[in-house]
């Protein structure tokens, strides 16, 4: 029995241990610039599937609210900024896409795999139209790691911690 928690003990660690993420923020008026960063090398799984063809994709998962004295932070706006990348064995090329919130924003064909992996730990920095406030913000931000092919999606758990930034107004 000691050995059956000891396993569960063990495997909940390596679970919590997680490569730590870096997000860098400007704000002008009502516009964020969020430009995210992985710390540390991608997990070996993807690291392996990546010239496998599969789709392999870190989900930089983005939240914005505003600070409130009384009652909890109000939300502004909640998004997604998935960068991925695909490589092609007919062509030898990867292709690397950054959609925010399924919609593409930044694209780049490549024959490096390290190039295509900077790409993943270092997408290119997106915009956020905010609403017009002088709220101090408090910005969330945290990486989940995938990997899939187009018939199948494999189900990830594997994440970062919340990094929490607190944005001032103008």
């Amino acid at each position: 029995m000691r050995w059956i928690t000891a396993l569960i003990l063990a495997a909940s660690t390596v679970a919590t241990q997680a490569p730590p993420l870096e997000v860098q923020v400007r704000r002008a008026g009502a516009t964020l610039e969020v430009q995210v960063s992985l710390g540390e090398e991608l997990p070996q799984p993807m690291l392996d599937a990546l010239p496998s063809g599969a789709q392999v994709s870190v989900q930089y998962e983005v939240q914005v609210r505003g600070r409130r004295a009384i009652i909890w932070d109000s939300r502004i706006w909640k998004g997604t900024a998935t960068a991925s990348v695909v490589f092609d064995p007919l062509t030898g090329r990867y292709t690397c896409e950054e959609a925010l919130n399924n919609v593409i924003v930044s694209s780049k064909e490549t024959a490096s795999p390290q190039i295509a992996r900077e790409w993943l730990r270092q997408p290119p920095a997106f915009r956020v139209v905010l609403p017009k406030t002088k709220k101090r913000l408090i910005l969330r931000a945290r990486a989940v790691y995938s990997v899939g092919t187009d018939w199948t999606v494999l189900p990830s758990v594997k994440a970062t911690d919340w990094v929490v930034i607190h944005v001032s107004g103008d």
